[in-house]
């Protein structure tokens, strides 16, 4: 498993904030506003629990065993957008392991709840916005997050929002 590309799916996720000042678009339909935030994530910590039956760290992750990471959400200029921090628990272990991801991102002026189901040998993952807080309260929407490569900390994100 990766733990880079888990790092960079939490990461996106917290690439939500519409203050940050990276390329938004805001286009009318109906009451609705829709926000569209072009973000990179950068992994600055991560950490696989290896839960019994042990398997060690060279080997495919077992049903069960964990990840927790948090990311650095920057604007393309690389200004400071926020953070994301958020957990991934393997439903499915083996070569080709894969399981369901809850992460928050803490932005100017609130916060937003993403969740996903990620294919942990993907380099590109999708997360439904689910929520928020402060400003991001009854926000919806998604994320797709694609990761530079297997060995970079960095993942560049669209994060499209629907406020009500």
């Amino acid at each position: 498993m990766r733990p880079i590309l888990a790092i960079s799916v939490a990461a996106i996720l917290l690439g939500i904030n519409a203050s940050a000042g990276a390329g938004t678009s805001v286009k009318s339909a109906s009451a609705q506003k829709s926000v569209t935030l072009h973000l990179v994530e950068k992994s600055t910590g991560s950490n696989f629990i290896d839960n019994p039956p042990r398997q060690g760290f060279n080997a495919p992750p077992l049903i069960g065993d964990q990840f927790a990471f948090t990311s650095e959400l920057l604007t393309r200029g690389g200004a400071h957008a926020g953070h994301l921090e958020a957990t991934c628990t393997v439903a499915r272990g083996g070569i080709h392991s894969r399981g369901p991801c809850y992460g928050t991102f803490s932005l100017a002026g609130g916060q937003i709840a993403g969740v996903a189901t990620i294919e942990f040998d993907s380099l590109r993952s999708e997360i439904a916005v689910v929520g928020g807080t402060g400003v991001y309260e009854g926000v919806t929407g998604s994320i797709v997050s694609v990761t530079r490569g297997e060995n970079s900390p960095y993942s560049d994100d669209t994060v499209h929002l629907l406020f009500p």
